[in-house]
């Protein structure tokens, strides 16, 4: 099957209707794309950071030599890359926005994805289509047969397919530039085959620990491997602990690092203040900027993050999942002071640590709902766990319900009519509720993460 030229295949997007048959068909390549996941989703066992660097480099060259099998796609585009512990999605997506606004071409990737593998999949506002996933599925896994047959390390996994797919997805679009999220640290991290224009480190915390060395220091080492030499390098406020070594870091490669400090303690604040320097830092090296970029980056905002549904009583959705974003999350929510009750749904992966999102979140709400994930490939973190946490910090759960939709069920009825709920702890928790407002196949169909639904 070859591939359409660009302007009929947006045509296409934009016109026809996505059938059951389509449908199918890209969901019967998520399905390809999930069976090559395999193993724990973090290791069983922390790592130093040299542990960290043998297991890196040997990821990356095998990464490198499938997209030099697929013809290296990631060299026919230009990049942002946005890391961070905390807000590199939210600001990569209001980048994209902006210069989408301004008239550029342009694609973005964030990671993990809500509710569909599509939304890695992202153009000028869009999502693919589910007939463009089976297209690329179709062109990619005779190339996954015959590297796992030659290529000492077998098979490609999950992510390496995943990666090499958002890849050549920008290429067959021809987008002008792509604003790629970091999945995990930077230096090592899968996307970190990018030549970026502009890369920026949004925050450095205490995540993926395990698995970046154990140490605020040695995250930050891991976030600074994604600046480049020749390109812009940025970073957002960053605690004095890891500051210097992003500093240190940027010196050795032969760039300034452009710092941006925000006192807001409103997250979407300060991500907005994040995008808005990094499309003037695109403006300083070419790249036309529209002057009401600004306004649409104020006004863009990613699913899943504080999202409220559309629906009483007041229902936010949000993804935090470890202690920074928990932290931001609790200040948010004192700043708004929801009126009613406010009523929280909690739940983790397994790998996620209760005790890191839990002090922050439970004095924001009245009582909670302890529940858990539903995620492929991923355990969650137990009720019994959870709710066990609660109570080693005063607060046990009102009740403890598995099924993330029922759990949502019992928060509503518990807030009343002028109460308030609040979902956190994973970002697949908030993919699983949010499809009660915004079905999958909706947003299939459509397009976008905001469908028009029957009846709403």
């Amino acid at each position: 099957m070859h591939w359409k030229p660009l302007a009929e295949a947006r045509t296409k997007s934009q016109t026809a209707q996505v059938d059951d048959a389509e449908l199918e068909a890209g969901r019967a390549s998520a399905r390809y794309i999930n069976s090559l996941i395999s193993g724990p989703a973090s290791p069983t066992m922390p790592r130093t950071r040299q542990q960290s660097v043998v297991v890196g480099e040997r990821r990356l060259a095998r990464f490198r030599r499938f997209l030099t099998r697929l013809g290296n796609p990631q060299d026919a585009v230009r990049y942002v890359h946005v890391g961070g512990t905390s807000g590199k999605g939210s600001v990569a997506a209001k980048v994209a926005a902006g210069l989408t606004a301004s008239g550029l071409i342009t694609g973005l990737h964030c990671t993990p994805y809500l509710q569909t593998v599509l939304e890695k999949f992202e153009c000028d506002g869009c999502l693919a289509r589910p007939a463009e996933l089976a297209e690329l599925v179709g062109w990619i896994r005779p190339h996954v047969d015959d590297f796992e047959t030659e290529d000492p390390g077998g098979r490609p996994t999950y992510g390496m397919v995943c990666v090499a797919l958002t890849l050549e997805f920008f290429r067959r679009r021809g987008v002008d530039i792509a604003v790629m999220e970091v999945g995990a640290g930077g230096r090592f991290d899968l996307t970190n085959v990018v030549k970026p224009e502009l890369a920026i480190v949004t925050s450095v915390g205490a995540d993926h620990l395990k698995s970046l060395g154990g140490t605020i220091e040695n995250v930050a080492w891991h976030k600074a491997g994604i600046f480049k030499p020749g390109a812009m390098a940025m970073t957002g406020s960053i605690p004095d602990i890891a500051r210097e070594t992003l500093r240190k870091e940027a010196k050795n490669i032969g760039v300034s690092l452009v710092e941006i400090s925000s006192s807001s303690i409103d997250f979407r604040e300060t991500n907005c203040e994040l995008a808005k320097a990094v499309l003037s830092g695109l403006h300083d090296r070419g790249f036309s900027i529209s002057d009401r970029s600004g306004t649409v980056v104020s006004q863009k905002g990613l699913a899943g993050r504080f999202e409220q549904m559309p629906d009483h009583p007041v229902v936010y959705l949000d993804g935090a999942h470890n202690r920074d974003k928990a932290h931001a999350l609790a200040m948010l929510l004192r700043k708004s002071d929801p009126a009613g009750s406010t009523i929280g749904i909690f739940g983790l992966v397994g790998y996620r640590s209760a005790p890191d999102v839990l002090p922050d979140l439970l004095p924001q709400v009245s009582r909670w709902v302890a529940t858990e994930p539903q995620v492929y490939g991923k355990h969650p973190l137990s009720l019994s766990q959870i709710a066990a946490a609660g109570a080693d910090l005063g607060r046990p759960p009102a009740c403890q319900i598995a099924q993330p939709k029922a759990a949502m069920e019992a928060a509503i009825d518990m807030a009343g009519p002028g109460g308030t709920v609040v979902c956190a702890g994973s970002v697949y928790l908030a993919g699983n509720l949010r499809a009660l407002w915004y079905p999958t196949d909706a947003i299939e169909r459509q397009g976008t993460m905001w469908p028009t639904v029957c009846g709403r």
